[in-house]
Formats: structure tokens, C-alpha cells, sequence
């Protein structure tokens, strides 16, 4: 029986004779045999197209992958739009350019003309009296051959009566054809024909090593991905178990993804392609490619695929892509994805605002601010979005937003008022989740928050519960106030489910600087230049490093933008958009447009908090201090409309983030946790004195 041959669609053997004569009583292997094949990349030369059987061909190639017609650039509405915008463009720039250098080319084309005619009149001479061969007849008479001499003189003889009619005639007829169109011509069609024989004839006269025209784009030539550099890249990292070439296959031809190659690799059994991913500097060496311009990746398939993407150039000499934000109409919510930056392959990357809140960290010059204001520009979009933002760097990084009317609250500044600003932010928007929960869990038992958190519906009726973007530039400044970080950690931590969006910046995230509890509360991470592992890890999450999440190859400036986000659907790179300020200030002027126009701070359906106020308000005469419990109780019952339902807690945490202490206080021949009246006051007078 002649057992069946590999099917080169599926890669499988159905039998195989385990004797090389193919008897009939030769045993033959009941278990499919697995072939290792990279098809795709290194076909056999001695490969066999013939199928084992009509049924095994069918129904192999039944299960094979149709490659896509058209190339993924020409599916994408925006890459083919894309692709349309930077041909337009190039072909502008290059007609321009060359326009500019038409004289100089003219005076070129001009001067090497008369030389080209030489050229052309020598050649066809050389041609016609047989040239090439003076070398050989002068050879056979320095050898004193007469027989050799005299037949290359008649072959020279012949080739000259054949070619002195063609060469004559071409010449009689070039000028026959000049004179009557000099005769008979209209004059800017003789001046056409002359240019056009000038340029040809310049064409013809210049050096080899001296172009006429200049080029108008240097472009720096990208190798092209091989399956063969691959491979020499990968066994030549020193990851144990990648040694053998052959071990090492392709289940897709290594093809164009967007600016770059991508090559879709299976490891050996055993490999992690997470290993390759920590040793990316070792791989950019081994390609002799810098390292922003090599992208590895855990493949879609399993654990030992990997995705390696190779740019044409480095990601810090790409241009970012055009910003979706920036069209006539845009329009965002914080409930549905937000454009807000692109991955490596100049993709766009978006994200979910609602539920999530931010952590941004790195060190001074990386993009933080940049990248907060990209988050912060695409819930502007929002129109029902309201901001609270203070930022401690001073240099007014946020200024356009309050100008624009979007912020309620914003403080700016390392001095004492930007402090208690940001501190009684962070107080609000605690304060502000007792009240959203309260409210929500009245939606809920009417059926219209049945998930017990904000829906659209519920943040666009008007009830209070639209959304609020809390950004903390530079948070570690805030953030060292311990009590002001337990209220920060209270409210990342209820504030998720009811609209109350965080984002965090900060070039410090040790625990001193940003509390462990706030990290780990934190759902987007977004880590950009660092210097060390430590750093890495502290905003990322431990053993960020040792996964290959890293963003220690960031270099402040050049690659300022550039993070490593977690928290989306797979850990990515990212680069922020980076808008300029004219185009900021459209994004702005779209989100001002979208309110009718500024809104007014303290414009809430909820009444505007001032707790020290309050407090005074409902404080019983001639008690020194009153706990947390009894002060809760006050609020609630003589305020109920701000404070029904508020938890001591929530009393202690808003007050001492004015700075008022948490002391023990007598109450019921008891000492409890509260507060005293003279601090009370103290925090009122240090306001008033602030606030002139």
C-alpha cells in the first residue's frame, strides 16, 4: 500500500510507511504525524504538490485562511484616507520644491546640451566606421599577422557600406525634419519641441555622477524583514532554548502592517515570547536597528507566539498621526471609547473614561502633562463633562481650560492657596459621592440604575450625577498631606461607579509621594520615561518589568508622549497626542460650543459645598468640641438638602483637609474622635487671611 504524501495545506501526514519500499505488509503509523512547516517564509525546494486524497485536499483546504484581497491599508477608511492625505501632500511638496529649482535645472539642461549633441554625433560615427575594432587591428600589427589584419579590415570594410546609408540617412532626415518644422511650425509649438530636444539632449550630455535634478526627499533605506534576519536576531539573544534556526517558524508571511513589517513568529516549544519581549534592547542590537524602531509583542494565538513589528523608521522620527478630535463636529462621552493617543503602528488607541481613573507617571521633560491634557481635551468633548483641576508645577498647563469656562474649580501654583484649593477638590468630590451614592441607590430602586452606578441616561437627565474630571497635576505635591491622601483614596475608590473621574500626574510615585492603597485603586496606568526598574514597577504594578511591560527605554524629550499603558485590553505603547495650541484651542472652543458657551462655576443641580461654613452654622453654643458622630448628626438634620446622609467619615475627612485635627473630644462622660471649635475657627481665619 503506498502510503499517503504530506498535504502542504494542513502540514500533517495522514500515513507513512515505515519501510522506504512501500510493501503492502509494511506497518503504517495509525497516529497523524505533525510536520513543522513555515510555509509561508522557506518553501522546500523538493516539495511535493501532489494531495494524499481528493476528501483530505477539500477538506484541508476547507480550513485554510483566505488572505485579504486588498492590502489592510486600502480596507481602513482611515488609512486609504490616510494614505490619500500623505500623497497629496508629498506630490505638493515636490512639485513646489522643484518649481523653485526650475531656473538652475534650466541652466544645467542648457549647458550640458551642446554636449550631449557630441555625444551623440561621436557615438553614431564610432558606430559607423566600426570603432571597437581599432583596439584589435593595431593588436594584430604591433603581432606582424597580415592574414588577421587584412580580414578585420574587411570586415570593417562591410560594416562600413551597411552603416554609412543609416547613418547619412538618420542624419538627412533629423535635419530635413528640423527645417520644416522651423518652417511650418507655430511657434509655441517649435519652442515646445525645442525644450523637449534640449532636455533631451542635456539628459544625454551630463555626467553620470552630476543629476540635473536634485532630490526633493531623502529617504533612508529600510531593509526589508527576512525570515533569515529574524531568525539570526533571535538565536543570537542568548534566550535558552532558542538556539536551532530551524526550530524557529512563521505561520503568516512576515508582510507591510502600516509603517513598518510585521513578522508573526512561533517559538520553540517552551519559549515564552515574553522573554523576547525583556530582552528588546538585545534584539534591537541584533537587528542593528535602534530600539523604537523594534516593537515585540506576545502573539494573538498563544504564549509562545510572538508579534515582532519593525518600523521603517524610529517611532521618535514618526510623525503622530492626525488626531480625530481635531474634525468639524467631534464629539466624545465618557461612556464610549475616546481617542486619545496611537500605538507604535501609528493606530489610534481610545479608552473608556467612565469607571476608570488614571495614574500618569514619569520623570521630568517625558510628556505627563501632555499626556493628562490629551485625556483631559477628550472628555471635553463631552459637553456634559465638568472639570476640577490643580496644578502644582505653576506653569499654567490648564490655564486654556478654566479660560474656555469648563473648570468649576482650578488652582494653580505651589503656594499655600493652590494647596488648600487642591486639598478642598479632593473634599468636594468626597463629599460629592455620598451624595451621588445616596442618589443612585434611589435610581436604583426605581429600576434606572440597575447595575447600582451612573448610566448615560441618568448623567444627562439633569439629576446631578453628570460627569466630573478631578485632574492633580503633579500630584505628589497634594498627596504628601496624609490626610488629604486618605480622602483621595476614599474617593478613587467610591468615586468610579458614580461619574467621578481621577486622573493623577506625578514624577514621583514612591509611597511617600502617592500612597500604595491609591495606586492599586488606580485602573489605567500610564508610565512614561523612567529610569529604573524600581520606577517602572511602582506605577505599573510589581513584576511590570520582569513581564516586559517597561517603559526604562523612554528617553525624556525625544520620546516625550511615549508610555506604556496597562489597564486597556492588553498592555500597550502608547503615544499621547500632542496637539498644538491652535489646535487646543479648537478642541476648546468645540467643548464651549457644545455648553452654550462658558459655564458659570457653582452652576450644579447639588448646593456648593463649604463645610467650615456649615459647621459653624449648626455648632451649639458653648460646646468646645463635638465628636465626628455629633457633628454628622447636626449637618444631616439641619442641612439636610447638602449633608442628609453624610457619614462621620466623611466629616473627618473633609475637615482635616482643611486642616482641621482629628482630637479626642468628651462627649457622654466619653472620649471620642471630633474636633474642636478653635479649630473650626482657626481653618475659617487661615481661609479668610489666604483669600483676602
Amino acid at each position: 500500500m503506498t502510503d499517503p504524501e504530506p498535504d502542504d495545506d494542513l502540514g500533517i501526514i495522514v500515513g507513512r510507511s515505515t519501510t522506504d519500499d512501500h510493501d503492502d505488509d509494511a506497518e503504517v503509523l495509525d497516529e497523524p504525524t505533525e510536520i513543522v512547516t513555515d510555509r509561508p517564509v522557506d518553501l522546500p525546494d523538493d516539495e511535493d504538490d501532489s494531495p494524499a486524497t481528493v476528501y483530505a485536499t477539500i477538506t484541508g483546504r476547507s480550513e485554510d485562511e483566505r488572505r485579504p484581497i486588498l492590502p489592510a491599508w486600502a480596507r481602513s477608511r482611515r488609512d486609504l484616507e490616510a494614505a490619500a492625505r500623505w500623497w497629496a501632500g508629498h506630490l505638493w511638496y515636490v512639485s513646489r520644491y522643484h518649481a523653485a529649482r526650475s531656473p538652475a535645472y534650466a541652466a544645467k539642461t542648457a549647458w550640458w546640451a551642446p554636449r550631449g549633441l557630441w555625444v551623440i554625433t561621436r557615438g553614431a560615427w564610432r558606430w559607423m566606421t566600426d570603432a571597437e575594432q581599432k583596439p584589435l587591428r593595431r593588436e594584430q600589427i604591433a603581432k606582424g599577422d597580415v592574414n588577421a589584419y587584412l580580414a578585420l579590415e574587411r570586415i570593417r570594410a562591410e560594416h562600413l557600406r551597411a552603416r554609412l546609408p543609416v547613418v547619412a540617412g538618420g542624419a538627412l532626415a533629423t535635419l530635413g525634419t528640423g527645417a520644416a518644422a522651423a518652417l511650418t511650425m507655430p511657434s509655441p509649438w517649435l519652442q515646445l519641441a525645442g525644450s523637449g530636444l534640449t532636455l533631451a539632449l542635456g539628459r544625454i550630455g551630463r555626467p553620470m555622477d552630476r543629476p540635473i535634478v536634485s532630490p526633493a526627499v531623502v529617504t533612508s533605506r529600510f531593509r526589508r524583514l527576512t525570515a533569515e534576519m529574524v531568525r539570526d536576531a533571535l538565536c543570537s539573544i542568548g534566550i535558552a532554548g532558542i538556539k536551532d534556526p530551524a526550530q524557529i517558524q512563521f505561520p503568516t508571511e512576515i508582510h507591510r502592517d502600516g509603517p513598518g513589517m510585521l513578522a508573526r513568529v512561533n517559538l520553540p516549544r517552551g519559549v515564552e515570547a515574553i522573554a523576547v519581549c525583556e530582552a528588546r534592547r538585545k534584539l534591537s542590537s541584533a537587528l542593528r536597528l535602534p530600539q523604537d524602531q523594534v516593537w515585540p509583542s506576545v502573539g494573538p494565538e498563544h504564549e509562545g507566539q510572538l508579534d515582532l513589528w519593525v518600523g521603517y523608521l524610529p517611532a521618535s522620527k514618526m510623525r503622530q498621526p492626525r488626531w480625530s478630535l481635531l474634525a468639524d463636529g467631534a464629539r466624545t462621552s465618557v461612556f464610549g471609547p475616546a481617542e486619545f493617543g496611537a500605538d507604535q503602528r501609528q493606530r489610534p488607541v481610545a479608552a473608556t473614561l467612565f469607571e476608570r481613573n488614571w495614574l500618569i507617571g514619569g520623570v521630568p521633560g517625558s510628556g505627563k502633562s501632555y499626556f493628562a491634557r490629551a485625556l483631559a481635551l477628550a472628555a471635553a468633548l463631552d459637553p456634559l463633562a465638568e472639570f476640577k483641576i490643580a496644578e502644582f508645577k505653576g506653569t499654567g498647563d490648564f490655564t486654556d481650560f478654566d479660560e474656555a469656562g469648563l473648570c468649576s474649580s482650578y488652582y494653580c501654583g505651589v503656594d499655600d492657596e493652590a494647596f488648600e484649593g487642591g486639598a478642598q477638590i479632593i473634599a468636594w468630590g468626597l463629599a460629592e459621592a455620598e451624595r451621588r451614592g445616596k442618589r443612585v441607590k434611589k435610581f436604583r430602586k426605581e429600576g434606572r440604575a440597575r447595575e447600582g452606578k451612573v448610566t448615560p441616561e441618568l448623567a444627562a437627565a439633569g439629576v446631578g450625577l453628570h460627569p466630573v474630571v478631578i485632574l492633580i497635576d503633579e500630584a505628589h505635591e497634594l498627596l504628601v498631606n496624609k490626610e488629604v491622601a486618605a480622602a483621595a483614596e476614599r474617593l478613587i475608590k467610591r468615586g468610579r461607579a458614580l461619574n467621578l473621574i481621577v486622573i493623577l500626574a506625578t514624577q514621583i510615585p514612591d509611597k511617600k509621594s502617592v500612597p500604595p492603597n491609591i495606586t492599586r485603586c488606580v485602573t489605567m496606568r500610564a508610565c512614561l520615561a523612567v529610569q529604573d526598574h524600581i520606577a517602572n514597577d511602582m506605577i505599573l504594578g510589581t513584576g511590570a518589568y520582569r513581564a516586559g511591560i517597561s517603559a526604562t527605554g523612554y528617553r525624556p524629550g525625544l520620546d516625550a508622549g511615549w508610555a506604556m499603558v496597562t489597564g486597556m485590553e492588553r498592555p500597550m505603547a502608547v503615544r499621547s497626542q500632542f496637539p498644538t495650541p491652535e489646535q487646543a484651542a479648537k478642541i476648546l472652543a468645540r467643548a464651549s460650543e457644545l455648553r452654550g458657551g462658558p459655564i458659570a462655576a457653582g452652576d450644579d443641580e447639588a448646593p456648593r459645598l463649604d463645610i467650615l461654613v456649615d459647621v459653624v452654622r449648626v455648632w451649639p453654643p458653648g460646646r468646645p468640641g463635638l465628636s465626628w458622630q455629633r457633628l454628622a448628626q447636626l449637618l444631616g438634620e439641619q442641612l439636610p438638602e447638602t449633608y442628609e446622609g453624610i457619614t462621620p467619615e466623611s466629616v473627618s475627612a473633609l475637615l482635616r483637609g482643611l486642616g482641621v485635627p482629628s482630637e479626642d473630644v468628651k462627649a457622654d462622660g466619653r472620649a471620642l474622635k471630633g474636633c474642636k471649635r478653635a479649630a473650626v475657627d482657626a481653618a475659617v481665619e487661615r481661609r479668610e487671611l489666604v483669600h483676602g
